[in-house]
């Protein structure tokens, strides 16, 4: 009897273990198989590295030289299907906005043995060094393909004293003239898109530092004029009429925008410092600009 009663508690107790939440799970943890879900893979990591056994190139880091006052350079990547199948040319992105790629159509499809051109354009701006690339995507992957800029001083062109002469002529006759056709390579170009010391450089120093300075055109270094901020910029905004002196603001017809004056202004305070005029004594000596 004793027996039974142990037998019919074990039985309740079994009932209870099972239909409890805790068993409940436990039946469902063991009826559910785990499965595991495979990451994705990016389009880019599935296509991978374009092997130079489909494509060869006949470079792929180039270098070209340009001059400030360059508007644009170009060069080519040259390529050949060394692969036994079709290669697919699908897009050719420049890596910055100031790149142009010149292809054909796309897709572009190159048999089997084909050559291949990629044209290049970069807008030149500044006077430093650019680094560039362009992303070619293939059916058979993606390459990348790098170029180096290297912007130059322009060389200016050497003239005669015939030139010289000739273009002081010009300039006395309309002193805006030295912004305008062969003058403005000299005059103006170099100094596009700079500020401070690298625009007196470009656009003053020819006349103001040159070897063969006209007599007419002051020296910087020897004013004996007292100067000032306003000084420098009125004389940069608006030159001087009747003289060789040209009206470098735009509003004016020259070259140069609001803030390149103010800094052209600025660093011509602290590269000329302001002298202190003394009055000269009554009937002595006097100092004129």
């Amino acid at each position: 009897m004793i027996t039974s009663r142990y037998y019919l508690l074990s039985v309740v107790l079994g009932l209870l273990v099972n239909f409890s939440p805790s068993g409940a799970r436990a039946q469902t943890a063991q009826a559910v198989p785990v499965t595991t879900k495979p990451a994705s893979v990016p389009p880019s990591a599935a296509i991978g590295v374009l092997s130079s056994e489909v494509l060869r190139w006949d470079s792929e880091m180039k270098t070209i030289d340009v001059h400030v006052g360059d508007s644009q350079g170009h060069l080519a990547f040259y390529f050949t299907n060394v692969s036994p199948e079709n290669v697919v040319i699908k897009d050719v992105h420049p890596g910055c906005g100031c790149t142009t790629a010149e292809l054909p159509p796309r897709p572009w499809t190159n048999a089997p043995g084909a050559h291949g051109r990629i044209g290049v354009s970069i807008n030149i701006h500044g006077t430093t060094t650019l680094f560039k690339n362009l992303t070619v995507t293939t059916d058979k992957g993606i390459k990348m393909l790098n170029f180096r800029v290297n912007i130059l001083p322009m060389v200016r062109p050497q003239l005669t004293e015939a030139d010289r002469a000739r273009g002081l002529m010009i300039a006395r006759t309309n002193r805006q003239a030295v912004f305008q056709g062969e003058c403005a390579a000299c005059h103006s170009k170099l100094g596009e898109g700079t500020y401070g010391k690298p625009l007196y450089d470009a656009d003053c120093a020819i006349c103001h530092e040159g070897e063969h300075r006209a007599a007419i055109v002051p020296d910087l270094h020897a004013l004996m004029v007292p100067t000032s901020l306003e000084f420098w910029s009125n004389w940069i905004s608006h030159g001087k009429p009747g003289s060789l002196m040209p009206a470098f603001s735009a509003a004016e017809g020259g070259p140069l925008n609001d803030l390149q004056v103010n800094l052209l202004a600025q660093y011509l305070i602290t590269a000329f410092p302001p002298k202190v005029v003394s009055a000269p004594a009554v009937g002595g000596p006097t100092n004129k600009p």
